[in-house]
C-alpha cells in the first residue's frame, strides 16, 4: 500500500485487500449483481466482443473481462496491484483463456499499453483517484473512433441516500472520514451528470445509464432473505434503467460510445 501524508490521499492501491475483495465483493450477491448489470448493458447495446481488442484498465482481478474473454474478445488489463494481477491471471488461468496483464498507473497506461482500443472497460477505479476527472481524457484517448467506453463509478447520489439512511441527515459529499483514513471507502463520490457533461466534451455519446443496486443497497437484509435474491436482482435490474430510481444505485454504469 502507497503512503499517505496528512492532508491527502493518494490513489488507492489494493494490494492490502486483494484476498478480502475476492471474498467480500465478487463472490456476494452485490458482486454477481454487478456483473449481471454489465453484461445486460453490453447485450442490450449490441456491443461486438468477438476479436475486439479491449483493454481493462484498473482491472483488478478480471471478473468482467473474462466474461467477455469467453466471447472472444482479445483481453489486456492493467492495474496498479500487483496482487491484484495475480489472481486475474489465476483466474484467467483456470479457464485458459489468454490474457496479457502488465502493472501501473491509469496516468500512465499509453506507455504501458501504447495506442488505441475498440473497448476501453474503467469500473470502480475513478472514484479512488485524489483527481478523478483528471483521468476522463486519458480514458477517452485510449478508445478508437466508433468505439465504446464502459465506466462505472461510485455514485453521489446512491452514497448521500445510504448516509441519510443511516443517520447521517447531513448528507456528506465525502467518504467517511475513517474509512477514508483506513482506505477501506471511495475517496471520491462522483456525480453522474458532471461526468456524462466531460464524456460529451471530449467527443462521446452517452448510450446507456445504469444505476447498479439500486433496490439491493437500500431494502433490508431481512425483506431481501423473504422475498429471495433472484427477486431483488430483477428489480434491480429493471428499476436500475429508470428515472428517477436509477440516481440513487450505489454505482453508476455508463456505456459511451466515441465519435468517428
Amino acid at each position: 500500500m502507497k503512503e499517505q501524508n496528512s492532508d491527502t490521499q493518494k490513489d488507492r492501491n489494493f494490494d492490502d485487500l486483494a484476498e478480502r475483495f475476492s471474498r467480500t465483493i465478487y463472490a456476494t450477491p452485490r458482486g454477481q449483481l454487478r456483473l449481471m448489470a454489465l453484461e445486460q448493458d453490453f447485450s442490450d447495446c449490441k456491443v461486438d466482443i468477438a476479436g475486439k481488442q479491449i483493454l481493462d484498465i484498473g482491472g483488478g482481478q478480471g471478473q468482467f473481462s473474462l466474461s467477455l474473454a469467453r466471447q472472444g474478445g482479445d483481453i489486456s488489463l492493467c492495474d496498479i496491484s500487483d496482487e491484484m494481477l495475480r489472481l486475474a491471471e489465476d483466474l484467467f488461468d483456470a479457464e485458459s483463456q489468454p490474457l496479457t496483464a502488465r502493472s501501473g498507473r491509469l496516468q500512465d497506461v499509453d506507455s504501458i499499453f501504447p495506442g488505441q482500443f475498440d473497448i476501453v472497460l474503467n469500473h470502480a477505479v475513478l472514484e479512488w483517484l485524489e483527481h478523478p476527472f483528471e483521468a476522463l481524457p486519458v480514458l477517452a484517448s485510449k478508445v478508437k473512433a466508433s468505439g465504446w467506453l464502459s465506466l462505472m463509478f461510485y455514485n453521489l447520489h446512491g452514497h448521500q441516500w445510504r448516509q441519510i439512511m443511516n443517520g447521517r441527515t447531513h448528507a456528506p459529499e465525502s467518504a467517511n472520514p475513517r474509512l477514508r483514513k483506513e482506505g477501506n471507502a471511495p475517496q471520491h463520490p462522483l456525480n453522474p451528470d458532471d461526468i456524462e457533461s466531460a464524456m460529451t466534451g471530449l467527443g462521446f455519446e452517452l448510450i446507456r445509464w445504469r444505476g447498479i443496486r439500486c433496490v439491493h443497497d437500500h431494502m433490508h437484509q431481512k425483506i431481501r432473505e423473504r422475498i429471495g435474491q433472484d427477486a431483488v436482482n430483477r428489480s434491480d435490474l429493471e428499476t436500475g434503467l429508470q428515472e428517477p430510481h436509477r440516481r440513487l444505485g450505489r454505482y453508476v454504469h455508463f456505456l459511451l460510445r466515441k465519435a468517428q
